[in-house]
Order: structure tokens, then sequence, then C-alpha cells
């Protein structure tokens, strides 16, 4: 199901719309850099990447600038965001959503851009990606490096496929929404919330036990999204499974959605780990 491909002597950027990144993450940075132009791809830093002032790259109307110009900017061929935390949700009402239809570039990221994916595919209708690329310079480098090469330069689906089982049911279809689970929630009552009918709903988180967890999915489950979803895509929940504390989420999740027998699918190969695959969103 590849979507897109990169050629040899495109430009690519990378940038940081939630908390930036801060200056020990640097070498980093310029490792992931290095690894894109090995694939042969120029590579250029928006001004809004690495922490200025506090935790954030650059102001509210700085980030959704730089984003914005990233997407009109026709030498631009792909966008990856590389960062995570808390403030990616104060650059929606900026975005020039029109102008990112018009585009129709890739845009790459994870955890906190999940409120940012979610908002671009649903205002400007295109296809954005829960997928982290610093994960090309992590424990699992080399793999990343491969399956990323054959996914966008050989149009093989070696980054979308991963390892699942079924929690209930046997099949499950229908387009993506979703992402973390805590990021994706910052959406519920604003102009940014998609519409989960016939939707498949992708969760996972980094922090939380099962308290959190469960206290989240409660929230989820009252905006009406479990009534109206085609089915759940489960990732990792990082804090939760390896303090053992799954299946009390898993039984009120199957508990939460037992009248309408929705299927629900768990991966060990979506979210944060370093291991993570792709997952388009819309």
């Amino acid at each position: 199901m590849n979507t897109f491909i990169f050629q040899p002597g495109d430009s690519v950027a990378l940038i940081a719309c939630s908390d930036g990144v801060p200056p020990q993450d640097r070498s980093r940075i310029d490792a992931l850099s290095g690894h894109l132009r090995g694939f042969g791809l120029n590579v250029a830093e928006a001004r809004t990447l690495m922490c200025q002032t506090g935790p954030f790259s650059g102001t509210p109307r700085e980030r959704a600038g730089e984003l914005n110009r990233l997407f009109a900017d026709p030498a631009i061929r792909a966008i990856f965001d590389i960062s995570g935390g808390d403030s990616a949700n104060q650059i929606l009402p900026l975005l020039d959503y029109a102008a990112i239809a018009s585009s129709s570039k890739p845009l790459f990221g994870l955890s906190d851009l999940s409120a940012v994916l979610n908002a671009v595919s649903l205002r400007s209708r295109i296809r954005t990606y829960h997928y982290r690329a610093m994960n090309l310079d992590g424990s699992y480098g080399e793999r990343q490096r491969e399956e990323f090469y054959r996914t966008f330069f050989e149009g093989l689906p070696d980054l979308y496929n991963f390892d699942f089982e079924f929690l209930r049911g046997e099949d499950l279809d229908g387009d993506v929404i979703g992402g973390n689970l805590r990021c994706f929630l910052k959406l519920a009552g604003t102009p940014y919330w998609p519409d989960a009918a016939g939707k498949v709903l992708l969760l996972e988180s980094l922090g939380g036990r099962a308290n959190r967890i469960v206290s989240l999915l409660a929230q989820l489950a009252q905006t009406g999204v479990l009534e109206r979803c085609s089915g759940l895509l489960l990732g990792t929940f990082t804090e939760l499974e390896s303090s053992g504390e799954f299946e009390i989420v898993r039984d009120y999740l199957l508990e939460l959605t037992r009248e309408r027998g929705i299927p629900i699918v768990k991966s060990g190969r979506i979210g944060h780990g370093e291991d993570a695959k792709c997952v388009v969103i819309g």
C-alpha cells in the first residue's frame, strides 16, 4: 500500500512542532541527517527545530509558520517532525490547511504529533504518517534503514507490514485515525476531532500505568468514538506493559466495547518502540 516514492536528489525537512529538540540531542539529529543523506536525500532544518525559549523551538505562530512554509516550498518533498512532548496542539489554529491540501506532501511524526497528523489529515484531506524518523538511528537502526529504503525508494510494503494478534474478531478494515492516546484526546471537542464512523482507531502510549490509561480510555469512550469506529488497533503501551498491567487495560477495553463487539487487534510493532513500523493516518 505504498503511497509515495523518493528519488535520489529529493529534499526533505526536519522540524519540531511540539517541544523543541534539546541541545544534548544535536548529535542524534546530525546522525539522522547523515542517514537520510546516505539515501541520496538533501536535508533542510526548519528554523523551529532546537529549543530556543524554555522547552519551545519557537512561538506557536513561528512553529506553525515554519510548517506552512515547508508545505508551500516546492523543493521540499517530505517533512519529518522529530519532536514530542506537549505543545503541538498550539499550532493547529494557525495552519494553512488549504495550502497544505494543495501541496499534498507527506508529514511524518509520532507521539504529540498525533494531534497535528489527525488535524492535517481531516482538514487538508491528505494522508499523514505515524512514524518516528529518529528510529533510523535507534537501536534497530540498521533494520529500520533497510525497511525505510525498501518502502520509500523501491515501493515495497516493508515498513507498513507488522505482526499482530486479534484480541477479538477476525477482520479489521477501514482508514486509520488516532495515534498516541493522550495526545489524540487533545482534539476532543475541537474542530480538529475526526469523525470515527467506519474508521479504525489506532491507540498507543509511552507513559501511564493502568490507572492513567483506563482514565483516558473512559474519556475516549465518553466522546462517542467507540460507538462509531469500525475497530481498534492497539500499539505498544510502554510503561503499562513494562509494569505488567496490560491485561487490566485489555479487559477494560473488551468490556467497554462488549455490546458492539468490534474487532480489536494488538501489535508490538506500532508506537514508541525503536523497532516500530509506519501507519498511514487518513
